[in-house]
């Protein structure tokens, strides 16, 4: 921290940082030789990965897999839904509403109810709302999940000279 209270950015550790995110999207694999991308991957187009250089790859990389995102619960989706963007309008119009019945009913002895009867109808419409946008929200997120399934989950790959079906620890390596 600065004497100003705030946080100094750090030039240098920004420049790494971009650095090794241009090395990430910096991928020509499509543009080089066979050869080329042979070498780069340490591996041999008829005999693959040998065991040692396969063992040593896992051990440093993991299996090649997506990992996946981390989930919101269930609840806090229906909340966002409930309580997020113009329903929050609504929301505060509808206690709005109740607030000045409240008022009136304190001044008056027979209050007009147009602002109880506002103030409910707006809560049934937001929930109402609220439960329709979550019910579709779920049903999306289920039709995504399905794709998932798509994905296979085994390959053949060329290891030590051997033609090899795989369901597990596979690696980008692999041909």
């Amino acid at each position: 921290m600065g004497k100003d209270g705030f946080k100094k950015l750090d030039k240098k550790k920004d420049k790494e940082d971009m650095e090794d995110l241009k090395k990430e999207l910096d991928m020509d694999w499509h543009r080089i030789t066979w050869e080329e991308l042979c070498s780069r991957l340490e591996t041999n187009i008829e005999t693959g990965l040998t065991e040692a250089k396969y063992a040593e790859i896992f051990e440093r990389e993991g299996p090649n897999r997506l990992t996946p995102p981390k989930t919101t619960p269930e609840w806090i989706k229906f909340c966002k839904q409930l309580f997020g963007g113009f329903s929050t309008l609504l929301w505060i119009g509808a206690i709005l509403c109740f607030f000045a019945y409240g008022i009136q009913s304190s001044k008056y002895v027979d209050p007009a109810e147009d602002n109880l009867y506002l103030g409910a109808v707006l809560t049934f419409v937001v929930v109402v709302t609220g439960i329709f946008a979550y019910y579709q929200e779920a049903k999306s997120a289920a039709i995504m999940d399905s794709f998932k399934k798509m994905v296979p989950q085994s390959a053949t790959v060329i290891r030590g000279g051997e033609t090899l079906w795989l369901t597990r620890r596979i690696l980008l390596w692999e041909i």
